[in-house]
C-alpha cells in the first residue's frame, strides 16, 4: 500500500507541473495576479476594495510575488500548483495512523481528481480552499486520536478561519461542519459537543469584519452571472471526480454513480448494526455535512443563484473520505482494484484531451498580436487595458501603451488597433469615430481585435 500511496502522489505532482504553461491567463486569474503584483499595499487594498471575495489568496499570492525574484508569468503560475502539492504533504503526514486501505483510498482520490488537478493550475483561490478543506476534514477525522489534546481543537480552529477567509465557501464549509458535528455530539451525548458550537460561533464573530465589508461593497450583486440550478451544474459538479463523454459514459458517470448508492445505502442498512458511541472519524458525518452543504446551498441558489462546480469543490474531501472508508475493505478483491485503476486512467486520458487546449481569454496571444500587427504606440481595449500591460512586459514588448476606450479621445496615429473583450467590456465602441474606418477583424480566443485607419 504504501507504494501505491508514494505512486499516487508522484503521478498527482506530475500531473499539476505537466504543461503548466499550456494557455494563458484569464479575466480572474489576472484580476488576482495584477492586484497581488502592487508593491504598495495601499494600492492593494485600493484595487481590491470591491472584490467580493475574502483577501487570503491574494495576500499570500501578493508575499509569493515579492519572494520570487522575477515577477514572470510561469513564476505565479506555480503558486497554486505549489499550494496543491502542500495539500498532498498534509494528508500524507496527517493519516499516518489511519487504516491502511482507507488511507491510500483517499490520497489517491485527491491526488488524481480531475478538479484538483484542473484547479492546481489556475491562479486563484480554489487550489488553497481545497488544501484548508482537506486539512479540515482530516483533522476532525484525527480527533479519535486527538481528542484530549487542546492543540488538535486549536489548529481545527486557527485553519477553520483562514479558510472562511480564502472564499466565502469556505465560511459555508467550516460553519456546516461545525454545525452537522455540534448537533450530532448533542445527538449522542458527546461531551465535545460544547467544542463545536464554541468554534462555530468563534469563526462566525471573526468573519464578521469581511461581512460588514461585504455590505459596503459596490460589486455586492457581482454573483449576478451565476446561472439558477440546471443540469449542467450536476454534470460540471461531478467532473471534479471524474471526467467523462458519450463514448466512456457508461464506465465514467454510471459504473461510479451506482458504487456510490450501493455504498450509500449499504450504509444506512447497517445504521442499526452500529455501536451507539460517537466516532469522530465515522464516514457517515462527513457524508451528512457534504450533504448538508449541497442542498443548503442548492436550495438558497433558487432564490439567489450562489452556486457554480468549482464551489462546491470543498465537498470533494468530505466524500472522498466516505468512499475511502466504505470501499476500504473491498480493496482485497482484484477485480475491484482493477476497475478503480480503470476508471482513474480512462478518466485522466479524457481529462487531458480538454484539458490541454486553448479554450479561455487568451491575453498572451492577444498581446503578441498587437505587438506583431498593429500600429504602436496607442492601443485601445475596452477591458483592462493593465493586464495587456503585463502580458506585454512579460513578453519583453516594449512601445506599445494600451489605454481603455474612452470618449472622447484625441488619436494623432495613422491607424490604431482597439482590442474588444467577448465576455464584457465597458460597453464603449470605436466604430462612431468619423475620423477612422475599419480595415480589419481578426478573433482570438476570447478578443477581437478591430483594426482601423484614418480617413485621408
Amino acid at each position: 500500500m504504501e507504494v501505491g500511496i508514494v505512486a499516487s502522489i508522484s503521478l498527482g505532482v506530475f500531473l499539476r507541473f505537466f504543461r503548466i504553461d499550456r494557455q494563458s491567463l484569464w479575466g480572474d486569474e489576472f484580476f488576482s495576479v495584477y492586484a497581488s503584483s502592487l508593491s504598495d499595499w495601499t494600492e492593494f487594498w485600493s484595487y481590491i476594495e470591491n472584490d467580493p471575495h475574502p483577501p487570503l489568496f491574494q495576500i499570500l499570492l501578493s508575499l509569493w510575488i515579492r519572494f520570487l525574484p522575477n515577477f514572470t508569468e510561469i513564476g505565479v503560475k506555480i503558486f497554486p500548483v505549489f499550494i496543491s502539492i502542500l495539500n498532498l504533504i498534509f494528508i500524507f503526514v496527517l493519516t499516518k495512523r489511519w487504516d491502511t486501505a482507507k488511507r491510500f483510498l483517499f490520497i489517491f482520490f485527491i491526488s488524481l481528481s480531475p478538479g484538483a488537478i484542473y484547479y492546481s493550475q489556475e491562479v486563484r483561490s480554489y487550489s488553497l480552499l481545497l488544501c484548508l478543506t482537506s486539512v479540515i476534514v482530516v483533522l476532525v477525522h484525527n480527533l479519535d486520536f486527538d481528542k484530549e489534546r487542546s492543540f488538535s481543537w486549536i489548529c481545527i480552529g486557527l485553519v477553520s478561519v483562514l479558510t472562511s477567509y480564502v472564499h466565502l465557501f469556505g465560511f459555508i464549509f467550516v460553519g456546516s461542519i461545525f454545525l452537522v458535528y455540534w448537533l450530532l455530539s448533542l445527538k449522542n451525548r458527546n461531551p465535545y459537543a460544547g467544542r463545536f458550537f464554541t468554534l462555530g460561533i468563534l469563526n462566525v464573530i471573526l468573519f464578521l469584519p469581511f461581512i460588514y465589508h461585504l455590505t459596503r461593497s459596490t460589486k455586492i450583486e457581482t454573483a449576478a452571472w451565476i446561472d439558477p440550478p440546471n443540469l449542467v451544474l450536476f454534470l460540471t459538479y461531478y467532473s471534479l471526480f471524474y471526467a467523462t463523454s458519450k463514448k466512456i459514459f457508461l464506465l465514467t458517470f454510471v459504473v461510479p454513480l451506482i458504487v456510490f448508492v450501493f455504498l450509500v445505502i449499504r450504509n444506512i442498512q447497517k445504521r442499526k448494526e452500529r455501536s451507539t458511541q460517537f466516532f469522530f472519524s465515522n464516514s457517515t458525518n462527513f457524508l451528512l455535512v457534504a450533504g448538508f452543504i449541497l442542498t443548503s446551498t442548492l436550495l438558497f441558489s433558487f432564490y439567489k443563484p450562489i452556486v457554480t462546480n468549482r464551489n462546491w469543490i470543498v465537498t470533494l474531501p468530505l466524500l472522498y473520505l466516505f468512499v475511502a472508508d466504505q470501499l476500504g475493505e473491498k480493496l482485497k478483491n482484484k477485480y475491484v482494484v482493477f476497475l478503480l485503476f480503470l476508471i482513474t486512467l480512462v478518466s485522466l486520458f479524457e481529462f487531458k484531451k480538454n484539458f490541454y487546449n486553448a479554450f479561455k481569454e487568451d491575453w498572451r496571444g492577444t498581446a503578441k498580436f498587437v505587438s506583431l500587427n498593429c500600429t504602436k504606440p496607442l492601443v485601445l481595449t475596452d477591458s483592462f487595458p493593465e493586464f495587456l500591460s503585463v502580458y506585454l512586459r512579460w513578453n519583453q514588448i516594449e512601445g506599445v501603451q494600451p489605454l481603455m476606450l474612452r470618449e472622447p479621445l484625441d488619436i494623432s496615429q495613422s491607424s490604431i488597433c482597439v482590442v474588444k473583450r467577448q465576455i464584457g467590456g465597458n460597453g464603449m465602441t470605436f466604430s462612431s469615430n468619423l475620423n477612422f474606418q475599419k480595415v480589419k477583424e481578426t478573433t482570438l480566443y476570447g478578443f477581437t481585435v478591430e483594426e482601423y485607419a484614418k480617413v485621408k
